[in-house]
């Protein structure tokens, strides 16, 4: 039976009141959160992305609730260390590094003086390029066509769209096929699809596709924000040769290094899901230097994940930062661990 959309709402609000997620306490025992975030919406720039007055109303409930915000290299101290102080642990990182970020997200971290990680494509900051994704994106959206047949490895895709919000979906059609594809068909595919929709893309993105520039980066290190490597062009390092996978990573973590004093030793898998990564990838990580690294799996840090084996260190879970504070209430209390229990996962 489907439970309505308006009772599963209410059953979260109830869930993540003070009264009941009180009880669950013991839950969040042993364990922290970790917040995946991507984009700040910034009206000046453009583009959508996470509600900053939300945002800073849910640092505002940690705060006052005297959750322990720390950084991710604090947090991967700890559980180093097999530190006791994991109970009400929270920390938050950003992938991509986009400008928002530096424009509107920073200074709500600041202000509530809650550090916060940012995984930079150094790439993309270097060349004041585009992310691929965007890329394709952008083209669908001034195609002036309606329809094309896209070849991507051993498939076609027959897209059709009608408007700009079909225009986005074909594209994320296409963003998802190329996740799955060897990475040199992905960059071939990338290349080409410019010219198949008819459209010229300028070398630079418009504003609300842009990253954080290095000058930006090192502002904001010298506040609350840390950075962490996030690969040179944001391939799926699964999809790629040993030269390019060595390249992403040494590469992307050296640049880091000679921009910023505010580089911290945690990589972040681009898209990071089961299967984006390897064994190859973590023996390049440690080889580096790299003390561990972030995944896009949902779920708990703590002391037993982080000591299951040797390269568990490299495999380290995270929530997905949905925007509503229900949501982020419930992981934070451990009302949503206990529920992972019941569906038998940890």
């Amino acid at each position: 039976m489907k439970i309505p959309s308006g009772m599963r709402r209410r059953v979260r609000k109830i869930l993540a009141s003070d009264a009941v997620s009180s009880l669950f306490r013991p839950f969040a025992r042993g364990v922290a959160s970790i917040f995946m975030m991507h984009r700040f919406a910034d009206r000046d720039r453009g583009n959508p992305g996470h509600d900053v007055d939300a945002l800073r109303a849910h640092l505002e409930y940690l705060r006052r609730r005297r959750y322990d915000l720390v950084s991710l290299a604090e947090l991967v101290q700890r559980l180093r260390a097999n530190d006791s102080r994991l109970y009400r642990t929270v920390a938050f990182t950003i992938d991509d590094g986009y400008a928002d970020y530096a424009t509107a997200g920073a200074p709500v971290f600041a202000a509530f003086d809650c550090p916060a990680t940012v995984f930079v494509v150094t790439g993309v900051t270097d060349g004041r390029g585009w992310y691929w994704w965007d890329r394709v994106r952008a083209s669908f959206e001034q195609s002036g066509k309606r329809s094309t047949a896209m070849p991507i490895g051993a498939t076609t895709l027959q897209l059709e769209w009608t408007d700009t919000g079909g225009a986005a979906r074909a594209a994320r059609r296409v963003v998802d096929a190329l996740k799955r594809v060897p990475d040199v068909e992905r960059r071939r595919v990338v290349d080409a699809i410019p010219a198949l929709l008819d459209v010229e893309l300028p070398a630079s993105p418009p504003p609300r596709y842009e990253s954080m520039t290095w000058d930006q980066i090192r502002a904001c290190g010298g506040g609350v924000t840390t950075f962490g490597a996030h690969t040179v062009s944001h391939p799926i390092l699964a999809r790629t040769d040993d030269a390019s996978a060595r390249f992403e990573i040494e590469e992307s973590w050296r640049r880091l290094r000679a921009e910023t004093d505010a580089a911290v030793s945690v990589f972040c898998y681009p898209n990071g899901c089961p299967g984006d990564m390897t064994s190859r990838e973590v023996a390049l990580l440690r080889g580096v230097g790299i003390d561990a690294a972030v995944t896009s799996t949902t779920g708990y840090a703590s002391k037993a994940r982080w000591s299951a084996g040797p390269d568990a260190p490299y495999f380290v879970p995270r929530f997905s930062y949905g925007g509503f504070l229900s949501e982020l209430a419930q992981i934070v209390s451990g009302v949503e661990r206990m529920k992972m229990a019941i569906r038998g996962r940890s």
